[in-house]
């Protein structure tokens, strides 16, 4: 796959300098927005420090995930651990610099950063500086912002729709270099052809609403769409300073990939099983990241019974067939799953499931789900919660069939 970016930034109609920095380094592949805060100008020296420090740092560990001949669950955890780190060392640096300069105390920045390795990318975030993808037509918004509506939102206090207007919209409840450390968010995601990402300050997001930016995305390209943008923002009152970066997947005809399942794909498939029908988008990119594909040939065997196993299988495409010894007891087609137990604790396996066709498994082990429920507590909740209903359920069922009823 190829990656084109384009980007730019303007002051905006109502701001007298421009505290946002971005940055497009299409020969390493490393993005960036970040969006400054403090005084005496202090918000751009913070985000120029952050943009220096990935550019100084992405660029190595960028290369190493590219050249790196690990499997790819290898790849992804390595990734998700490392990739953060850049920001937290910028984090120490702002923090320090602050610290030791009177007029820059209390400087922060926002992030947003892209890496695309192959046909995947990470992305790490801080604040409510946003990625949006669009893919076929359809914009999607992958991050979500640490602010205070949306915590808010999240604990009940707010309604969906009070989140734009609230007065309080615009405090952030993270922030790179306010603090000796900082949480980044990570992300992985699959990469189509076709797939165009906005990355973008609030000066865009808070001026253009999503249909607007979907219009935008659909009717517009490269540099002719971050222009687009940020004259809509300017016409809507340019209240703060504006920022766009576009990266756009194009395919390498001379490349061959495999197929993948895509990330609103995986958004729409895995709200359709019952353990994640309760998340909203942006839980089921985060998700994501501990969801693995397999590919299985036909009368390949799966799982063995007796064997000890500790992952959860959803089938996307193809179907298995579940058997006692020479005995048939059913078969799962797209959009079944089987093994949801393990992810509550490793237990022999009570059958044998083998592949009846070629098929394509998306798989969660129980160690990567434990990770999610500490990163993300809530995700875990509303999983918890739709696994014990499915249990409920279940013993309901046996209850009363066992009973006549």
């Amino acid at each position: 796959m190829r990656i084109c970016a384009y980007g730019s930034t303007h002051p905006g109609q109502q701001r007298d300098h421009n505290e946002d920095v971005y940055l497009v380094d299409n020969d390493h592949g490393i993005f960036l927005v970040a969006d400054g805060m403090g005084g005496h100008n202090a918000g751009e020296v913070a985000s120029r420090m952050l943009a220096n420090e990935v550019a100084r740092q992405a660029r190595n560990l960028g290369r190493t995930l590219r050249e790196s001949q690990q499997d790819e669950a290898t790849r992804r955890r390595y990734a998700l651990q490392y990739i953060p780190q850049v920001i937290e060392e910028a984090n120490r640096l702002i923090f320090a610099e602050a610290r030791n300069n009177a007029a820059r105390r209390g400087m922060g920045t926002t992030a947003v950063m892209f890496l695309p390795v192959g046909d995947e990318a990470y992305v790490c975030h801080v604040g409510d500086s946003r990625l949006y993808l669009l893919r076929d037509g359809e914009l999607f918004q992958v991050t979500e912002d640490h602010s205070l509506v949306m915590r808010l939102f999240k604990q009940g206090q707010l309604e969906e729709h009070e989140l734009d207007t609230h007065p309080h919209k615009n405090v952030i409840t993270r922030c790179v270099g306010i603090q000796p450390d900082v949480e980044v968010d990570s992300l992985y995601l699959d990469l189509i052809p076709g797939d165009r990402f906005v990355l973008c300050s609030d000066g865009l997001s808070d001026m253009v609403s999503l249909d607007q930016l979907q219009e935008l995305a659909s009717s517009h390209s490269g540099q002719a769409l971050v222009d687009a943008c940020i004259r809509a923002a300017n016409h809507a009152g340019g209240a703060d300073n504006i920022t766009v970066v576009i990266i756009e997947v194009e395919d390498d005809p001379g490349e061959e990939h495999a197929a993948r399942l895509g990330m609103l794909q995986k958004v729409e498939f895995l709200q359709d099983i019952f353990l994640f029908a309760d998340l909203n988008d942006q839980d089921c990119v985060k998700v994501n990241r501990i969801l693995y594909e397999e590919r299985y040939s036909a009368r390949q065997r799966i799982i063995a019974k007796g064997d000890t196993g500790s992952e959860f299988y959803i089938v996307v495409d193809g179907t298995v067939g579940i058997w006692d010894g020479r005995v048939h007891l059913t078969s799962i087609n797209a959009g079944g799953h089987f093994g949801e137990f393990a992810l509550l604790e490793d237990q022999p396996r009570s059958a044998d499931v083998w592949a009846q066709t070629d098929c394509v498994l998306l798989v969660i082990k129980r160690s990567d789900y434990l990770e999610l429920v500490g990163r993300e507590p809530v995700v875990a909740v509303k999983i918890y919660q739709a696994f014990l209903k499915h249990l409920a359920d279940r013993v309901r069922d046996l209850s009363s069939r066992l009973s006549g009823g």
